[in-house]
């Protein structure tokens, strides 16, 4: 795998080049040295091999899918055909950016409630080492608490796996995340962000707006979106607009801002407003997690330990009863 952000600066410096002049079978060698990371090193060099013998670099970047997904292709295939490719990199480097800013804050904000979940396992079985002194029942006890949640996590992300191959089953669990509080609607408004950066990258590299809508639907990672796209297609073919075709999947907001973008001749410029909107709604809402997640967990804590000191006070309550008796 290559980092997102690597990615995005490589797609930058290579537009840079291209745009001072630099033939691309130049600018490849020069990346060869410089790009960021020993992969995207070696890509580049296979990558200007291929333009040396008179390969395009669309068709070379087909050759390292594991690198270079296939929206990103296509940008730059339409960007060689406009000559406007240093445009489409730059769109591209922008996208990864952001994408990898998101990412970024995601495992930022979990990192403290994923430390505290751990410091309950750790606390959790206390009283009972506190009322026996048995370290090894404790240490069991921990163990056992840590290996339930990493099994269980494992077990997530392996559905997660066979899910995202399986289109059916993966418009499934999108329509399942989605009713989730708060993470669905995160789920959402990254998706919304994901559509409408690709649809606006897709349509300033010169492609139409029947071929744009489903491959921005793919690029947004909601099977749901995916869908919808596809099927406003036949309607955009009848002359229907953006906002009628897409009127179901889209919230109000968005869909009033692409009448007026269309009205108006600027859906460029309401596209990237949707964007970056969805960006920071799916921030705010994150932020927001991060802090009552944490608060829940503390509270979970004090009722597990208070349990656990419950049991242990029941259970040698039941036995001084017992010694009593006798």
């Amino acid at each position: 795998m290559v980092r997102q952000l690597d990615l995005a600066a490589f797609y930058r410096q290579l537009a840079a080049m291209l745009n001072a002049g630099v033939s691309m079978e130049r600018a490849l060698q020069s990346l060869k040295r410089a790009a960021p990371g020993g992969r995207l090193r070696r890509v580049s060099a296979a990558v200007g091999e291929h333009i040396r013998v008179g390969g395009d670099l669309a068709e070379a970047m087909g050759e390292h899918e594991w690198v270079f997904p296939q929206l990103h292709r296509e940008l730059v295939r339409i960007g060689e055909r406009t000559g406007t490719v240093d445009r489409a990199l730059r769109q591209l480097a922008e996208m990864m950016e952001q994408m990898a800013a998101i990412r970024k804050e995601v495992w930022a904000q979990m990192l403290y409630p994923l430390l505290l979940l751990h410091l309950s396992v750790v606390l959790g079985p206390l009283p009972m080492l506190v009322f026996t002194r048995d370290y090894s029942a404790y240490g069991r006890a921990i163990l056992s608490s840590l290996a339930f949640l990493y099994v269980v996590a494992v077990i997530i992300w392996w559905i997660i796996r066979r899910v995202s191959k399986n289109r059916s089953k993966l418009a499934f669990a999108d329509r399942l995340v989605l009713v989730v509080p708060v993470v669905g609607k995160i789920h959402r408004d990254l998706s919304l962000a994901r559509l409408f950066s690709a649809l606006k990258a897709l349509l300033n590299a010169g492609i139409g707006i029947l071929e744009a809508m489903p491959r921005a639907g793919a690029a947004s990672g909601s099977a749901t979106l995916a869908a919808a796209a596809c099927a406003a297609v036949p309607e955009l073919k009848r002359g229907e607009s953006l906002v009628t075709a897409m009127g179901g999947a889209l919230p109000p907001n968005a869909l009033g801002l692409i009448a007026t973008g269309q009205e108006s001749g600027k859906l460029d410029d309401m596209l990237d407003h949707l964007e970056r909107h969805f960006f920071e709604e799916s921030r705010r809402r994150l932020r927001a997690m991060a802090e009552w997640l944490p608060k829940l967990i503390y509270v979970s804590i004090v009722f597990w330990v208070g349990w656990q000191i419950l049991q242990m006070g029941c259970g040698y309550g039941r036995m001084l009863s017992g010694v009593l008796n006798k």
